[in-house]
């Protein structure tokens, strides 16, 4: 049996979302959920006519289940989390922003806007520390999109992104040869000339038609769709950097204080599924063809990353075991690449977390320190809008941004 709830008109799956509490959810969590998934389904079924629901004591319910599956979802290496743990802390979402649904229409004295914002936020923390259920994956997401309509009509409150991406050096720097660049090349030529023998290129008008490319230089178009949408953010220059950190935020305020203005540190929004998380976005743009061609004939779909931030965001040099189309829809950063072949010459880091990071800085090595680095090949190039470049798998790459940018990442074996 399905019920729509009363502010997102979601159809309710509960007979799916009584059988992952039996089967998937943890004990001492289980008997909580089930009481309160037939209190809600019952609430429903009487459309809303038992008066004797208590939605303060739900809530705290589901506060109490969240707090307690957040201990163990930090607990050891995320890696490690049992999947029990995060289906726990989805369905513990679900249920608590049904329950704010309905205190919205009982409780005349609620906040509807503050507290529209919270249940926007729990489905994020649903989405970033949960898992998607088998059966039914798409519950948070059908239900945020459902509440962004409540945001979409306020007025533009920043200025249009306005930076000249021409007036950015171009110049090779010494040492460094070109990439080189091909202007839409063929399936035939780019599995021929590129992706067969794993060459670095840069690719140009290719994604010319993707509505991205002018929309999101727009921040107010981005904060319409997103803008109450929670987003984990990195702090620092760089992550080898000691003061690196990280903090969740709503989207809007970090469009505002990170890439409007400069609050004195660097935010950017690194190697986020983004678009899992606010399908809406997809809609502007789409996956490259040549993501089509693999060396995994197991492979199914790209991971699809954003990375938006403000002039200065750099990427260490490092490299990535799979393919990636690093596609540029605003802004301009410079790329150096390095082939695998130079590895022993870049220094990568003695510890297992930081194995494919090298700790030369290749804008500014230091040779009494690295003096292998001498020996290593380098080559670079601008990535400007509209632009892709092809990395291939275990090529070194160090990224930084010139101007304020927004790239999408696709990675495939």
């Amino acid at each position: 049996m399905t019920n729509k709830t009363p502010l997102t008109s979601i159809e309710v799956p509960w007979n799916i979302l009584l059988r992952i509490c039996n089967e998937q959810i943890p004990l001492e969590i289980k008997v909580h959920l089930i009481p309160m998934c037939n209190t809600l389904q019952s609430h429903f079924i009487s459309n809303g006519k038992i008066e004797s629901i208590d939605v303060d004591d739900l809530l705290l319910m589901a506060e109490a289940c969240l707090d307690r599956t957040w201990e163990e979802l930090n607990t050891g290496h995320w890696k490690n989390v049992p999947i029990e743990q995060r289906y726990c802390y989805t369905v513990c979402s679900i249920l608590k922003c049904i329950t704010l649904e309905i205190k919205i229409g009982k409780v005349k004295s609620v906040n509807e806007e503050l507290t529209v914002k919270e249940i926007i936020t729990q489905i994020d923390k649903g989405l970033l520390l949960g898992a998607p259920l088998d059966e039914a994956p798409n519950i948070l997401t059908e239900m945020a999109a459902k509440l962004n309509e409540h945001f979409r009509n306020q007025e533009n409150i920043v200025e249009v992104l306005d930076f000249d991406v021409d007036c950015v050096s171009k110049e090779l720097l010494p040492g460094f040869k070109w990439l080189k660049r091909f202007d839409s090349p063929s399936m035939e030529s780019f599995y021929r000339d590129i992706f067969m023998p794993k060459c670095p290129v840069v690719l140009t008008g290719c994604i010319k038609h993707w509505k991205a490319l002018k929309a999101w230089k727009d921040p107010n178009y981005l904060i319409k769709i997103a803008g109450s949408r929670t987003v984990p953010i990195e702090l620092g220059s760089r992550y080898t950097e000691e003061d690196w950190s990280q903090c969740l935020t709503t989207f809007s305020e970090f469009i505002q204080s990170h890439v409007i203005k400069n609050d004195g540190r660097i935010g950017y929004l690194a190697q986020h599924q983004l678009f899992d998380q606010i399908p809406e976005l997809k809609a502007d743009f789409s996956v490259p063809e040549y993501c089509n061609f693999s060396d995994d004939e197991n492979e199914t779909y790209p991971d699809i990353n954003a990375w938006f931030g403000p002039k200065g965001t750099v990427s260490p040099l490092h490299y990535d075991p799979k393919n990636n189309l690093l596609c540029q829809v605003f802004g301009c950063k410079q790329i150096i690449l390095y082939h695998p072949d130079d590895q022993s010459y870049l220094y990568s880091y003695d510890t297992k977390l930081l194995s494919n990071t090298a700790e030369v800085d290749p804008l500014n090595p230091n040779y009494d320190k690295f003096p292998e680095f001498k020996k290593a090949k380098g080559y670079m190039c601008y990535l400007h809008p509209g632009e892709m470049l092809y990395i291939p798998p275990k090529w070194w790459h160090y990224v930084v941004s010139l101007t304020p940018s927004f790239s999408i990442s696709f990675w495939w074996s």
